[in-house]
């Protein structure tokens, strides 16, 4: 069965979500640790996806996972300027961007806790959602290669973290 990614090509091609991914980029130029742009979303949305998948998840439409994944990170450059949770930010931010592709109120429902919840991977009773976002989240990171590793916090978690 083919799965329409028609809302989530219109996203990635919607002028507000572009205009968040570009103050990303500006804001993580330097940054010597993982950024937060396309590239990463993409990458949570494959491995979240995949993980669902893995673990007989069905009702989840592919759709609303790459939305999540592609959306959850938008409000980084709030939290750069403000301390705002970005992942609150992002939700904010994602609203109005899912409402204008045409994701139905419960799939937008769905989709906003889940991004809310990707930064709680410690915490009991997440949304299966929750759940895959902050898996993925982390396992899209290539800590093994990465120059930053000595002054990272989050390698060290990750190379502690099961990964199935």
């Amino acid at each position: 069965m083919l799965h329409s990614m028609a809302r989530v090509n219109q996203l990635l091609d919607h002028e507000e979500y572009i205009s968040h991914m570009e103050k990303i980029d500006m804001l993580e130029k330097e940054r010597l640790f993982c950024k937060h742009g396309f590239e990463h979303g993409l990458n949570v949305a494959r491995i979240a996806y995949s993980y669902l998948l893995e673990n007989g998840e069905t009702l989840l439409h592919k759709e609303s996972v790459y939305a999540a994944a592609l959306l959850h990170d938008i409000g980084r450059w709030i939290e750069y300027g403000t301390g705002e949770d970005h992942a609150e930010a992002s939700a904010r931010l994602a609203l109005p961007l899912l409402e204008e592709c045409g994701f139905l109120w419960d799939e937008i429902q769905v989709i906003l806790k889940g991004i809310r919840e990707h930064r709680r991977h410690h915490e009991d009773h997440l949304t299966l959602l929750g759940t895959a976002l902050a898996l993925a989240d982390d396992w899209a990171r290539d800590c093994r290669h990465c120059s930053g590793q000595d002054l990272c916090h989050k390698y060290h978690e990750a190379m502690n973290r099961v990964m199935y």
